[in-house]
């Protein structure tokens, strides 16, 4: 008996030894030296990432885009994983008309993130640019905006545009149906009720595409509130609709919502037949494209 406490006693010291020497060692092998150097490197690329970033993101919102794409470029270089950097970056070479290079980072971003929304959506909205015949693919636009809904389905942005694939292929019907679903979930959007009363005047009920009509321009130019209060969903401007122009990238139907918003919002009637016509003809051209 005490033989036995004798050896386990003996065991359990030189585990204790051994434990105190993989201590010391470990202490040698890895000096405090080298982490605070490293430590110190890192902090550095980090500052030189987000000076560049800043003054990137200045340079693009005021429209100087070439200096904007330097200097992301340069941010990317001290972190090249940097979702916002290249979505941007994305951005602004579209704004330069480099759309390849747009193309490749925001699929560059789509590497790193498979479920940026974000990224399929503007990658769609690139391959839906007919003026752009080296990227002009609408099925390839169709992928990417069911990608963007499959990973947001609460955003209509997507769903607006698998209409505008719709209406492109010339398939009512299913165009109908997209539009129908953004204005269940935004009963605002210009876009849908503007584009959904062409699918009516197309298919021939006048009185439902006349509607329609006057819903986008009644919510293209909502009512102002009594006394200047604004209410719940009401913007500063009166519009429920941006028509900036301070992007040169204009996608499909803008210029007809912009027409739309110039129009007498008084007597839409004498008016609806010749912007849809106008519609018709540029929807034409486009499909022969395709």
């Amino acid at each position: 008996m005490k033989r036995t406490l004798i050896i386990f006693i003996a065991i359990l010291m030189t585990l204790f030894a051994g434990i105190t020497l993989l201590k010391n060692c470990s202490s040698k092998i890895s000096p405090e030296i080298s982490i605070s150097e490293k430590t110190t490197d890192e902090k550095e690329k980090i500052q030189q990432f987000w000076q560049f970033y800043r003054q990137a993101t200045q340079y693009r919102l005021s429209g100087k885009m070439a200096n904007a794409a330097k200097a992301y470029g340069k941010a990317l270089e001290f972190n090249e994983m940097h979702e916002d950097a290249l979505y941007y970056l994305g951005n602004v070479y579209l704004e330069l008309g480099e759309v390849e290079n747009a193309e490749k980072t925001w699929e560059r971003l789509i590497e790193i993130n498979p479920y940026s929304a974000r990224a399929h959506f503007q990658l769609g909205d690139l391959y839906i640019s007919f003026e752009n015949e080296k990227v002009f693919n609408i099925d390839a636009a169709e992928t990417e905006y069911l990608r963007a809904h499959e990973i947001n389905k609460e955003e209509t942005g997507s769903t607006l545009r698998l209409g505008y694939v719709a209406l492109l292929r010339g398939d009512l019907l299913e165009a109908k149906r997209y539009f129908n679903a953004v204005i269940g979930s935004n009963y605002k959007s210009v876009e849908a009720y503007f584009l959904n009363g062409y699918v009516a005047w197309k298919r021939g009920n006048p009185k439902s595409a006349l509607t329609l009509f006057k819903t986008a321009g009644k919510y293209l130019h909502p009512e102002l509130p009594v006394q200047g209060v604004l209410g719940e969903g009401d913007t500063k401007k009166g519009l429920s609709f941006s028509l900036s122009d301070s992007s040169k990238h204009q996608i499909l139907f803008d210029n007809f919502i912009r027409d739309l918003s110039k129009m007498n919002e008084i007597n839409f009637a004498p008016q609806i037949d010749s912007l849809y016509e106008k519609l018709d003809g540029f929807l034409i051209k486009i499909r022969e494209k395709i």
